[in-house]
């Protein structure tokens, strides 16, 4: 009799190179075959992160996925449902008594759903199995030699994968692959990337071979960081790369380069080789602090609701100011470098990571707007969004973390320092588009009949600046000296240091036993009415 097949439960892990989990199911299931599934949940759908736009681009990931799948030999279906009961009801037509799955680090919604789903397979007697798929390490009791641990998973060798030899079973309830459409959801970005595994290896072979010469002093720059940036994020987010098959391939690219500047003949060959060493080895240090960011959500499922310095709650209030919150979102602010970013990301869900810590302080700082409902609207527009890295950086960029300096940009400097001709600005602020550069960066100071030959009106065809941001920056620094003086939010700010710092354990090895507890053990998340939740993501 042959035996049940293994189920491969399909999350943010659209690719088969490298895919641990993938390759764990297809080990095990050699006798009786491995069906992977892919759920589109409801509860998933309908979180005020998601947008139709990210359906849009994982429908793409699954289209690429499934032939990929198919060559291997594993059953490929989707089915559209709440978690458990979708997984119980496959369970029953096919008898699997195996689950495999990546752990994944994700929203506190689907943090309660592996919760279920581990209940539920203890329950039904079925074996879960779970397995990482980045440097981020689950029931880690401390941060002291992490370090060490995360290099040796990204120099472990890749998940290989050997075929099943075998035609994939024919199984007709399947869902089909769904988009936005599909969904019933709304797409807007006009000018996103796309999604699957080979659009993933083309972006990175391109930027290894040519676009990675620019990286280092390129990414800060809206007008080059397009192009000097990797643009991998979004395949990382949704698993069509993993950060181990990324960085090793940036490790072979960096050796091969090593080996070109000792034979290197000019100093001209010489200096160019240099740049990309030093782009490169910016770029490996992006990867590790990529996942150091994930591990704070790991640890602490709560940074997603509240501060990590509790002192901070209720700093600002917990409704923002709905025209300061609209104009933010609208890129209507008076100050053109946030707006066009604004405008910029709402086109494309991308914006390189200076920028991104621009428009957060704008709105934590200058706005004094709470970080959870710019967040959701910024996590809707990030076809990027990865829920340890947003989360993480949302509190750090609005200075609740307690361990950080209060990173307060002032967006005329920065709008002079990265974009002095105003090329970004003019791009995305067309009322602009003649204005001189002389008065680009602030176009409330041009003399009535320079605007009027540049045909602006500002307060009509563009506004003046919401706020002053110089005064309202000096009562933010006043309010949070007031917060982080005391001796309660000293105290809180050295536990947050001790839980979530990053250090560098100088031996590269972790502490001993560096298991704190189980999956199941952990706290839920906070409750949150999806109602206060949704206006802000709207």
């Amino acid at each position: 009799m042959q035996p049940p097949p293994v189920c491969l439960w399909l999350k943010r892990d659209l690719r088969v190179t490298d895919n641990p989990a993938l390759a764990a199911a297809v080990a095990r299931g050699r006798r009786g075959g491995v069906v992977a599934v892919f759920v589109y949940e409801p509860e998933v759908l309908s979180q005020p992160e998601w947008s139709g736009d990210h359906s849009a681009f994982q429908a793409e990931c699954l289209r690429d996925l499934a032939p990929r799948r198919a060559r291997l030999g594993v059953t490929f279906l989707t089915r559209r449902g709440e978690a458990v009961a979708t997984l119980e009801a496959l369970r029953r037509e096919t008898g699997f008594t195996t689950l495999v799955a990546h752990e994944e680090t994700g929203t506190g919604v689907t943090y309660a759903r592996d919760r279920r789903v581990r209940r539920w397979a203890r329950e039904a007697g079925v074996e879960f199995l779970e397995l990482p798929q980045t440097g981020v390490v689950r029931r880690l009791r401390s941060r002291d030699g992490w370090n060490g641990l995360w290099e040796r998973r990204m120099q472990a060798p890749p998940a290989e994968i050997r075929p099943l030899g075998c035609r994939p079973a024919s199984w007709p309830a399947t869902a089909g692959i769904l988009d936005e459409r599909g969904l019933g959801l709304g797409a807007s970005l006009r000018d996103r990337q796309r999604g699957g595994e080979a659009e993933a290896a083309a972006t990175l072979a391109d930027f290894l071979d040519s676009r990675g010469l620019r990286y280092s002093g390129g990414i800060s720059s809206p007008v080059t960081a397009p192009t000097a940036c990797s643009r991998l994020s979004a395949h990382l987010a949704f698993g069509t790369l993993s950060v181990r098959h990324v960085w090793q391939a940036s490790e072979r690219r960096r050796q091969e380069l090593a080996a070109l500047s000792q034979a290197a003949a000019d100093s001209r060959a010489a200096a160019g080789i240099a740049r990309w060493r030093r782009s490169l080895r910016a770029f490996q240090s992006r990867l590790h602090w990529h996942c150091h960011f994930m591990q704070k959500l790991e640890d602490e499922p709560e940074l997603e609701f509240r501060c990590l310095q509790r002192s901070a709650e209720g700093l600002r209030d917990a409704a923002p100011r709905v025209d300061r919150l609209a104009a933010w979102r609208e890129g209507l602010t008076g100050y053109p470098l946030v707006d066009a970013c604004m405008r910029s990301v709402a086109a494309t869900g991308w914006l390189t990571f200076r920028m991104r810590a621009l428009v957060v302080s704008f709105a934590s700082y200058t706005l004094w707007l709470p970080w959870r409902p710019t967040g959701l609207h910024l996590a809707r527009l990030f076809l990027d969004f990865e829920p340890g890295i947003h989360w993480s950086q949302m509190q750090m960029q609005s200075g609740t973390t307690g361990i950080n300096t209060l990173r307060i940009y002032n967006p005329i400097k920065q709008a002079r320092e990265h974009d002095p001709a105003g090329a970004f600005i003019r791009r995305w602020l067309p009322e602009l588009a003649r204005v001189p550069t002389a008065f680009i960066h602030e176009p409330g100071r041009m003399p009535a009949g320079v605007a009027a030959a540049a045909g602006v009106r500002i307060g009509i065809d563009y506004p003046p600046p919401i706020v002053d941001h110089l005064a309202a920056v000096r009562e933010a620094k006043a309010r949070f000296a007031a917060v982080r003086g005391s001796p309660v939010a000293r105290s809180e700010a050295v536990e947050v240091a001790r839980r979530h710092g990053s250090r560098r354990d100088r031996r590269g090895a972790m502490q001993q036993d560096p298991v704190r507890r189980t999956l199941a053990d952990r706290p839920d998340p906070p409750a949150v009415d999806p109602q206060r939740k949704l206006p802000f993501a709207e």
